[in-house]
């Protein structure tokens, strides 16, 4: 029996961990609230507190075979304190004999290209400030032996994008496509690259659904029975168009769920 850590049980760590348990992994899952840990444990997952600011880690959650990472940037209060926190990760899944470090990262290391963007179009020029340490955190997880995958944007139980923009005015971009995808395909997604062992790359993982941000947005709060978002006519926003063709290629995985179906 394999076993899987699970750096992050939060909105998309905990139920992956369920997946995973139910698929007969052996799960380990960490959190940094100590009332969080009996949730943990009920869904079959060791639970670990794990704190990546504490001067040591503590190695038993680090003995794996695989490693998922689910921290975002955000977590952190500044860029290099994220990297640092990383570099941490990464010297104790060594120091243990970690096999496989799946690093899950964000389409936000694309910049806004007016075009469709593939996994090669990654660039720390015009990036927000959590793209930009996204690209460095990649860079480090860069191996034969790791895979990173970015998503789109993530919708699914307590993230309807429904109640993003509802009843706001003057929004800008209604015709520029949306990249979304659903926790379902996320949790799908991670089984399949783990299941046929595909290590050493880098995916795009983007619903291939892209319909316009107005369009989108103003259905997704039709179905709350919220008030219609309002743009404005016309604007200059910069876009992309995020490709998975690469993904479905090379896992065959097939998208289960439309981005209008949270």
């Amino acid at each position: 029996m394999k076993t899987v850590s699970i750096l992050g049980c939060g909105w998309l760590g905990m139920p992956l961990g369920t997946r995973l348990v139910k698929s007969g992994f052996k799960v380990k899952g960490s959190t940094t609230r100590k009332q969080k840990l009996d949730e943990i444990s009920g869904q079959g997952i060791t639970p670990f507190l794990v704190d990546l600011n504490a001067q040591g880690l503590d190695s038993s959650f680090f003995d794996s075979d695989i490693l998922i990472l689910t921290i975002p940037p955000g977590n952190a209060n500044d860029p290099n304190q994220y990297f640092d926190q990383l570099k941490k990760v990464l010297e104790s899944a060594n120091k243990t004999g970690v096999q496989h470090i799946l690093f899950i990262s964000s389409t936000s290391v694309y910049p806004n290209l007016n075009r469709e963007v593939s996994e090669n179009d990654a660039s720390e020029t015009a990036l927000t400030r959590s793209g930009i340490s996204l690209k460095k955190a990649e860079d480090l997880f860069r191996s034969k032996d790791n895979t990173i995958v970015r998503f789109s944007g993530l919708i699914g139980p307590n993230r309807h994008p429904g109640r993003w923009f509802a009843g706001k005015r003057n929004l800008k971009g209604g015709e520029i496509p949306i990249n979304m995808i659903h926790i379902d395909d996320c949790i799908g997604i991670i089984e399949a690259i783990i299941e046929k062992e595909i290590w050493g790359d880098v995916f795009n993982a983007s619903s291939p659904e892209h319909p316009p941000k107005r369009e989108y947005y103003q259905k997704m709060a039709a179905q709350l029975g919220l008030d219609d978002p309002h743009f404005s006519e016309r604007d200059n926003s910069l876009w992309k168009v995020v490709s998975s063709e690469k993904l479905i290629s090379k896992t065959g995985y097939e998208f289960k769920r439309s981005v209008f179906d949270v």
